[in-house]
């Protein structure tokens, strides 16, 4: 229904919504106008109306302090809704209104605390909108990393919510440097708290934004070594959800971290392709450097990627699979030579693109 009242309304009808999206407005009838705005920002048409009417917006995130729940809770999701459209999150970026999110946000009685989150996500999936939230995080201690990480990782942190998509908002702000840099702090113990959650199965979104933080930490191959140290161990964490109850040689057991020695027979892969694909990224990253592919050697990463490769539908997460794979495989580059495209795979050993979707297609 309001999907078909947002294409039909016009300029001079929305202007008469204005005096009701006001905090002096009666609850019921803002409430009514509310629920008219919202069902507009559900469709293409209404949330271009709205984009091109500042005061709209402006009202919206006026109301978001409302002291009645529901319309605060009502003003939230537009605002969800909004800030999903990219034009619209940096129009809604210049409204000034990141500090009160993100202090909201981590106050453990926030009762629309996942909203809240939601938008934050929304607001960074771009560069630049992670620079501008960033800009926030720095400036305040009440809502610093630290302090993300630490509600982030703290269970049952809020009352009413649950805070998932705090993992979505950190892994887009590890496009940054400066997040990846504070993460990969040594002293902070930061990704060690992280890797925790590779396996967590309360939350595909929570286990896959952190998995996704991780995964761009990788990216910083000066901090490979420490990473695949015992001081943070970081194999282990990619690898066990990629790992199914397969069983191994004696003497390929024995090479595999423990954590990976004698699995249980109802073990099971990541559900989901998508953070399969970004484990695989993180353990390719990984490869870029010598030490990365030896350690990754040393402890027998390729049994547990091929067997994953015979099970892999997805044709994506296979392909990476494939990747990693020819790089453990590989000819080692030439002395100094670090850039993992430069390693030479042997052609009598590579995986094409045809076997890859035979195998894809026989498995389904």
């Amino acid at each position: 229904m309001y999907l078909i009242m947002a294409d039909r309304i016009d300029q001079k009808s929305i202007q008469e919504l204005l005096p009701f999206l006001s905090m002096d407005a009666r609850v019921d009838v803002k409430a009514m106008a509310l629920e008219y705005i919202l069902g507009l920002s559900g469709s293409v048409s209404g949330k271009t109306l709205l984009k091109e009417n500042d005061e709209y917006l402006g009202r919206i995130l006026h109301l978001t302090r409302d002291t009645n729940v529901n319309i605060c809770g009502d003003a939230l999701s537009v605002l969800v809704n909004l800030s999903a459209e990219s034009l619209i999150s940096e129009k809604l970026l210049e409204y000034n209104f990141v500090e009160t999110f993100l202090t909201y946000s981590l106050s453990p009685t926030s009762e629309h605390a996942d909203k809240v989150a939601m938008i934050l996500s929304n607001l960074t999936r771009t560069e630049q909108g992670c620079s501008e939230v960033l800009k926030v995080v720095k400036r305040n201690e009440d809502c610093c990393l630290n302090k993300i990480v630490e509600v982030l990782c703290k269970e049952k942190f809020n009352m009413h919510c649950k805070l998932h998509y705090l993992a979505t908002f950190l892994s887009n702000l590890t496009q940054l440097q400066e997040t990846r840099d504070f993460i990969l702090d040594k002293d902070r113990c930061v990704i060690q708290r992280l890797l925790s959650f590779t396996t967590y199965d309360a939350s595909l979104t929570k286990r896959g934004g952190i998995v996704g933080a991780i995964k761009n930490c990788c990216f910083e191959t000066a901090s490979h070594e420490w990473l695949l140290s015992e001081a943070v161990d970081i194999l282990p964490h990619l690898l066990l959800p990629l790992a199914g109850p397969e069983e191994f040689p004696e003497d390929d057991m024995e090479k595999l971290p423990p954590d990976l020695q004698y699995v249980d027979d109802s073990k099971t892969r990541e559900p989901d392709a998508g953070v399969r694909k970004m484990l695989l990224d993180a353990l390719l990253q990984l490869c870029s450097t010598k030490r990365g592919r030896e350690v990754m050697r040393e402890q027998n990463v390729y049994v547990i990627l091929r067997e994953l490769f015979k099970w892999e539908t997805d044709d994506e997460a296979k392909k990476t699979c494939a990747h990693v794979i020819q790089v453990l495989i590989g000819d080692e580059p030439e002395t100094g030579l670090q850039n993992l495209k430069q390693v030479q795979i042997p052609e009598h050993i590579k995986f094409d693109d045809e076997q890859l979707s035979y195998t894809a297609s026989d498995e389904q």
